[in-house]
């Protein structure tokens, strides 16, 4: 197996870590969980020097932010060099920062697929996934279940799916439009 390849699938992975850990806190997930706990006692000491250059503003912990992209662009990097294309710098850090968009879109999906399941199979669980997945998706819920909620039906995750898709979209068509390679 090629190492570049490797070295490319362990940095997009630190890159989601720091994306999730990212959530956890601009959702202000309860440091009792023991997921959030974890992630915060082996990502707060690398993200924790780069806090004094960049702080976090509006819950946004623009640190884990900038390492995200970072372990994108180096992903992205370590891929096009295994493969022997060619790139060059400029392209590599707006094709992370269009990458973390989505993985960023992913994510809120997920948990909400996951929410929603959890909520069918097990609405009264204490599961440390299912109440970070709830924690996560709960405030973009939030908003439309005031206009969807019909009959004891509640339509706010179709909304929300519908209104990720649409952002998966833009952020496909401006990858189209900058012409940068469809790795995400």
């Amino acid at each position: 197996m090629d190492p570049l390849f490797v070295s490319s699938v362990v940095s997009n992975l630190l890159s989601i870590l720091f994306l999730i850990y990212l959530l956890f806190r601009f959702f202000e997930l309860s440091f009792l969980n023991p997921i959030v706990k974890y992630s915060f006692s082996i990502l707060e000491p690398i993200s924790r020097p780069l806090r004094l250059i960049l702080p976090v503003v509006f819950n946004i912990d623009f640190s884990s932010l900038v390492l995200s992209i970072f372990f994108k662009g180096l992903s992205f990097y370590l891929y096009v060099e295994s493969q022997s294309l060619s790139t060059d710098s400029i392209e590599s850090i707006t094709w992370a920062c269009l990458s973390v968009l989505l993985t960023i879109s992913l994510i809120l999906r997920y948990s909400l697929f996951i929410s929603i399941i959890g909520s069918w199979v097990a609405p009264t669980s204490n599961n440390a996934l299912l109440i970070i997945c709830h924690g996560i998706t709960q405030p973009l819920l939030r908003p439309f279940q005031r206009l969807t909620a019909f009959g004891g039906i509640d339509f706010s995750p179709i909304i929300v799916f519908f209104i990720l898709i649409q952002i998966d979209r833009m952020i496909h068509n401006l990858r189209f439009y900058l012409e940068l390679p469809g790795l995400f």
